[in-house]
This record gives C-alpha cells, sequence and structure tokens, in this order.
C-alpha cells in the first residue's frame, strides 16, 4: 500500500505545481488590485497562442516562449490599463460581469484568429521515468515506483517559477510597493507609492503566470481555446484552500491539493474494489473532490489555510 500512496504523490505533485502557478496569478491580481480575474485560463490561453504562432513562423522554442509571456504582459497590463482603471469601484456584480466578459472576448478572438482545431506544442521537458524500488521490508511485493521524468522537471519548473515570483514580490522594490498597496492604499499613496503601477504589475505578472502554466501544460493537452479552463478551476480551488489574499498560500493550496486529489482517488478506488463496485471509476470523482474543498474551505476557514484577511471583489 506504500508504494501506491507514494505512485499517487508523484502523480499528484507535477498536477498541483501547476494548479499552485495559476492560483499565483488569481491570488496575485485579487490581492493587489481587489479583483477576482474570471477570465485568468483565456488571458493565459491568448499568450500561448502567442507564443505557438512565434514557434510556427521561427521555429524557435526560446522565442516562442519569451513571445508568450510578454504578449501575457501586455495583454494583463492592457487589460488593467484600459478597462479595470476605468471601472473601478463598480459593485460586485458589475465586476463580475466585465470578467465573464472578458472570458468570452478572449475566447472568441482565439476562435476567429486560430479556429478551433487543436494545435501541437513541442515538449519543453523530454525525459524518461525514474524506477524505483523500496526495500522489501516497506514493499513485499515488490512494486516498482514509477516517478515520470517529464513531468517530474514540469513541476520543478513550475515551483522554482512560483517561488521565484513569491520572493520578487516578497523583497524585490516594485514588489514592497504593490504589497504596501495592497495592504493600506492610502497610505501607500501617502508615501509616494504609484498604485495605479501596482495594479499594472499584477495583472501583468498575473497573466503572464497563466501564460506560463499554459506551456507547461500544452505538450499534453494541446493548444486550444478550452486549454486552461479546467486548470483555472484548479487554480481557483488552490487560491480558495490555501488564501485568496496569499499568493504563497496559493502555491502551497495547489501543491497540496494535486496530492489530496489522487490519494482521494487511491482511497475511492479501494473503497469500490472492497465493496464489489467495479463499474465505477474513482477518477471520475476528482471534479468532486475539488469542488468539495472549495465547500469545506469556505465554510471552515474562509481566508484559506495561509491567509488572515479576505478583501476586494469577488
Amino acid at each position: 500500500m506504500l508504494v501506491q500512496i507514494l505512485q499517487q504523490i508523484a502523480f499528484g505533485l507535477p498536477q498541483g505545481a501547476l494548479y499552485g502557478l495559476m492560483g499565483f496569478g488569481i491570488s496575485l491580481i485579487f490581492g493587489i488590485s481587489g479583483v477576482t480575474n474570471f477570465a485568468q485560463g483565456n488571458a493565459g490561453m491568448i499568450g500561448v497562442f502567442v507564443g505557438w504562432t512565434v514557434y510556427a513562423l521561427t521555429g524557435s522554442l526560446p522565442l516562442a516562449l519569451l513571445a508568450g509571456l510578454a504578449g501575457g504582459a501586455l495583454l494583463g497590463a492592457g487589460v488593467d490599463r484600459l478597462l479595470m482603471k476605468r471601472v473601478k469601484g463598480l459593485t460586485h456584480a458589475g465586476m463580475l460581469i466585465i470578467t465573464l466578459g472578458l472570458l468570452m472576448i478572449f475566447d472568441g478572438l482565439a476562435l476567429i484568429v486560430w479556429g478551433t482545431e487543436p494545435l501541437l506544442f513541442p515538449d519543453l521537458f523530454k525525459a524518461p521515468p525514474i524506477m524505483v524500488t523500496l526495500p522489501p521490508a516497506l514493499n513485499p511485493e515488490q512494486l516498482l515506483l514509477i516517478i515520470p521524468g517529464g513531468d517530474l522537471r514540469t513541476a520543478l519548473a513550475a515551483v522554482v517559477l512560483s517561488f521565484g515570483l513569491v520572493a520578487f514580490f516578497r523583497w524585490s522594490k516594485p514588489g514592497l510597493a504593490a504589497r504596501a498597496k495592497a495592504q493600506d492604499e492610502a497610505g501607500a499613496k501617502a508615501v509616494g507609492i504609484n498604485v495605479a503601477a501596482a495594479d499594472t504589475l499584477a495583472w501583468a505578472v498575473g497573466v503572464a503566470s497563466a501564460v506560463a502554466a499554459g506551456f507547461l501544460i500544452a505538450p499534453k493537452s494541446t493548444v486550444a481555446p478550452t486549454m486552461l479552463i479546467n486548470l483555472q478551476l484548479y487554480g481557483f480551488t488552490a487560491a480558495v484552500f490555501g488564501g485568496f489574499a496569499s499568493p504563497l498560500g496559493a502555491v502551497v493550496g495547489g501543491l497540496l491539493l494535486g496530492v489530496i486529489e489522487k490519494l482521494v482517488v487511491l482511497g475511492l478506488t479501494s473503497l469500490f474494489a472492497a465493496a464489489g463496485i467495479l463499474s465505477v471509476n474513482a477518477a471520475d470523482f476528482q471534479l468532486s473532490v475539488v469542488l468539495v474543498i472549495i465547500i469545506v474551505t469556505l465554510t471552515v476557514r474562509p481566508t484559506g489555510l495561509f491567509a488572515s484577511r479576505f478583501k476586494g471583489k469577488v
């Protein structure tokens, strides 16, 4: 049983790292600008399409990645400067409608420009699987623990990027200014901080992080208008679980969510097998697990596991 548990953890951590990276951007935009961005996934998708286009034209993967990330950052900054600044102070319902409208606009734009046909994107981290055999005392069945090499590298890239961005906003001068604005906008203005620039920075980095998550998942999911819809849901869950106003909490929450999701499926599989229920696939309940985690977290600890405050538009 130990090997099965470790196997699910090995499968869950790479997914959780992607959940955390998506959740980071959602939490960052919310924590600094006070807006829950329901268009986060589709905004990231536009950046991935830009990267795919550059790759198709040039054949250069590094240039494609840079173009996609830059395109995502510009898109996020443009949304803040051209739209969010003009509707600041809008009601909760109004802000919800605007972000949902952006979601549909980005979806329509992708359909018009790139069409509905799934597009292939090169694998960023090709690597053979790692086979591990535990000592007989811990593994009497002598089962192999298989760690997907490509997924492991993807997870490391997502974790390094996530914690690197957390460090940027914790210790860099622009990051400290943005955090000061998030904590006390009036006080930040009083000491000369450009609060408008702080919001724009949050949107630019937040959307760019969604593009990065899209690049990491694209080799498996293909590039398509709907490619980040599910990942956005998991990112929101990670943000709620870890703390909606805490980007670090969202990253950690994503890692925990990925592991919990797989362990619950393992438990359900064993339960169904013991009960003789063989016609039900426990993996079909993964989305239900996510929704239950959202409900339980909001009921028991609305601020999330790692946040002590909750403010902004939802």
